[in-house]
């Protein structure tokens, strides 16, 4: 599946970008605390609400760093669950589909395996020096992927206009195991 996502965090950045839904601005939310960089740019997707009260994230995998608040048309080839303050906080993994050095890329079996390890490393261990635990509950294939983005627009129809602490609550009532793993 094609579509285009914006980017938050430029691959290599320390700097934690967000999206404010309200002034639709992309915000510094704060530095890593510790010396890791994003292994890829850092993106969203506007028209899909994840558990976590925020747009869906993903990964946009490429080999440059990408500016934020720039438009990149991707390919979803995957995702990894995981939970983060005890809040599903599901990353879709994209590759950049403007780049014929990425054209072999095409479903989850494509990601090299290394690409992978280095993702989920970087996800485990970002937060240890906030003491904030992160649980990485694995790798996804593109057609959950898909079924995935598809829910979470839903989602942002339904409750997009919502507060993110309602929405959070209203969520852990209705979708209890997106919360406990």
């Amino acid at each position: 599946m094609k579509l285009n996502v914006t980017i938050e965090i430029p691959k290599h950045s320390n700097i934690k970008y967000e999206y404010d839904r309200k002034t639709k601005q992309i915000v510094v939310d704060r530095i890593l605390y510790g010396s890791m960089v994003y292994p890829q740019n850092y993106g969203f997707i506007a028209d899909a609400l994840d558990f976590d009260g925020d747009e869906l994230d993903i990964l946009v995998i490429a080999d440059q760093a990408i500016a934020p608040g720039i438009s990149v048309p991707v390919r979803i080839v995957g995702a990894m669950e995981m939970i983060d303050g005890g809040e599903t906080d599901t990353k879709l993994l994209g590759v950049i589909d403007c780049d014929p050095r990425y054209s072999q890329i095409n479903k989850f079996a494509d990601i090299p395996t290394h690409l992978l390890f280095e993702i989920k490393d970087f996800f485990e261990n970002y937060k240890n020096l906030q003491n904030k635990k992160v649980e990485i509950l694995g790798f996804k294939n593109d057609i959950w992927a898909v079924e995935e983005l598809a829910f979470c627009q839903q989602l942002m129809k339904e409750y997009g206009s919502m507060d993110k602490a309602e929405f959070v609550k209203l969520m852990k009532t209705k979708y209890p195991e997106k919360y406990t793993k």
